[in-house]
Formats: structure tokens, sequence, C-alpha cells
């Protein structure tokens, strides 16, 4: 890619300071950008490292114009310096990872009663299973399983060694990662009190991917009981995330990997779960909610709260318990003097 800061300002609805004419080709971070390359600033934190970069250009948020010395000459202006250095990667992802040209294998499995779009791409030893469909311009990779009656919307890429079980839907755009399994059966058991033995609940759902969301690798995403778990519009979805039956996201929500929600939970839109948060069964989780890294939450969450700790606790409430916690040594050892003088004075 070779594009000049004018087209590059202009393409990203950035203010450009500097030479419009100046020719760029890559994307790298602040440390290792060169003068062929684009880098981007985004929290404040590292802003000394503008000040040392070489990079050709820099993207830095529109709030610290005037405030920011050194480095770079070239810069643009922006109020979301990452997405405007997410338009030189698009190209670069472009190159190192090409769509495939439509076709089918002729190492797959594509059963007569499929039906698939126009310029569809099915890579060696994918099976698509009868009844199954594909819409226009999606690409299911190698080693894809696409189960009976399942569905796959427009301009999607499924990767290599992804399940899609029988009667699950996925959206349009959606992007789903190698590993990963939509539509495994719920962990349902009916326990016989007589002899412990636990009977398999058979799981008669689906899963329903709305449209633009994406999955991580190893993603394991369960089936309704009965009726669907439904992963709403815009949601992304980290790796190594389990998702019990039933399970509602609203659209634009963010779960970060290694959390798992316990069935029949609902989380509203464009709520935030952070890393190795557990969410247990049949709870609402308000709109705009953030759960932060390794929460336990058990019960209702308000719209916007933000909570930490196990069990939640509101945010502030968590950070002042830990930190009294880290004085319980000094604490213990002051009650302990105090009881030894009130013995000592009663003594007396």
């Amino acid at each position: 890619m070779k594009i000049t800061l004018g087209e590059l300002a202009k393409a990203t609805g950035g203010e450009l300071e500097g030479d419009a004419n100046y020719v760029v080709e890559s994307g790298a971070s602040l440390a290792e950008a060169g003068p062929k390359d684009v880098a981007f600033l985004e929290n404040p934190k590292y802003a000394a490292q503008v000040s040392a970069s070489k990079a050709g250009c820099v993207f830095l948020p529109k709030e610290a114009k005037g405030k920011l010395q050194g480095g770079p000459a070239n810069r643009i202006w922006t109020h979301e310096p990452k997405w405007g250095f997410a338009y030189i990667l698009q190209d670069i992802e472009a190159r190192q990872n090409p769509k495939p040209a439509p076709g089918v294998s002729p190492k797959a499995d594509v059963h007569p009663e499929a039906r698939l779009g126009r310029d569809v791409s099915i890579g060696a030893f994918t099976v698509v299973e009868a009844g199954a469909m594909v819409g226009d311009g999606t690409v299911l990779g190698p080693q894809v399983y696409l189960g009976r009656n399942a569905k796959v919307g427009k301009e999607c890429r499924i990767y290599p060694q992804v399940v899609i079980r029988e009667d699950c839907v996925v959206g349009d755009r959606c992007i789903i990662h190698s590993g990963t399994v939509v539509g495994s059966d719920g962990y349902g058991y009916a326990t016989d009190m007589k002899t412990g033995q636990h009977r398999k609940v058979p799981q008669v759902g689906n899963v329903v991917l709305e449209n633009d969301v994406e999955i991580g690798s190893n993603v394991s995403i369960d089936r309704g009981n009965t009726g669907p778990t439904k992963i709403g519009a815009g949601t992304k979805i980290d790796n190594l995330v389990q998702l019990g039956h039933n399970v509602q996201t609203g659209r634009n929500c963010l779960i970060v990997s290694h959390v798992g929600i316990a069935g029949s939970t609902k989380l509203g839109n464009q709520v935030t779960l952070a890393g190795q948060v557990g969410i247990a069964g049949h709870l609402t989780i308000g709109d705009g909610a953030i759960v932060t890294a390794q929460t336990g939450v058990m019960t209702d969450l308000a719209p916007k709260a933000i909570v930490f700790g196990t069990p939640s606790r509101p945010h502030r409430e968590a950070m002042k318990l830990q930190a009294l916690f880290n004085r319980l040594p000094e604490l213990f050892d002051t009650v302990k003097e105090l009881s030894k003088s009130r013995e000592g004075t009663h003594a007396g």
C-alpha cells in the first residue's frame, strides 16, 4: 500500500498537520515505526513515546493538540486515533490474508440439498449438510462443518475447523475464528433422586448470531434448551469464552477472554465483560454495565453499573474494601495491643 498523507487524512476524517504529499506504506507501533510507517497514540500514558518515534506520520487525539512536543512532523489529529490507524492495517490484512477465490474445493463434501449463494468459497474437507444455506460472498475455510439446516449469511469469514451445528443461524458479515463451536449441546441434566444418576435433557434449541458479530478462537456457544441462544448485532467475543444455553446478549457487547456465562442470563446493549469474569445463571445485566476482570456476578446488575470482586460490588466500594483488606495485619496488631492494655488495666 502506498498512500499520501493528504489521501489518508481525507479517508479517515482527520486533520493533517504536515506534508500532504508525503507517502506512507505501512503501520507500526510508536517504538518500532520507521519513516514509511504510520503509528498512533491513544493512551496519554504513552505520550512520551511520540517525541522519540521515527514514524513518518502519527495519528494523535485532537484533545492533545498543542500539548505534545517533538516527534514526527507529520501528524493527523482525530477523535479516534486507533480507528484511523486501522485504515492502514485493513490493507495489510488484505495482503497477508487475502479472501480466497470463489469456488468449491473438489475435496469438500457439499450435500446436493445445500444452497450456496453467489461467489461462495468452500475449502478442502469442509462438510455442508443437507438444507444448509451459505450467503453470497461468504468464505468457509478448510475443515469447516456446517450442520443440517444451518444458515450462514452474506460476506462472512468462517476460518478453518469451525463447527456450526444443525439449525444454527449466522447473520451477515460475521467472523468466526478457528476451533469455535456454535451450537454445542447445552449443559442440561436431571438427577434421579433415588439412584443419583444424571439423565441428559435434550437440547433442541439453536444459536442465532446477528449481523456483524465476531467470535474468537476456541469459543463454545451452547444451543438453547428450547428456543435460541442469541448474540446481538455487533457483539465481539474474545478467545476461550463459554456461553451457556439460552444466554442472550444485546447489541455491541464486548466479552473478553476466559469469560463464562451460565444459562439463561441476559445482557443488555453495550455491556463489557473483562477477562475471567464469571456470571451466574438467570441474571439480567443492564445496558452499559462494566464488569471488571476476575469478577464473579451473583445478582442482577443495574444499567451502567461498574463492579469488581467476588461477589461483585460497586467498583468504588470494592476498591475501598481491598485497601482495608491490605491493612488487616496492621489493624490486627493494633487490636491485639489494645486488648493487652485493657487486660492490664483490669488486672491492676
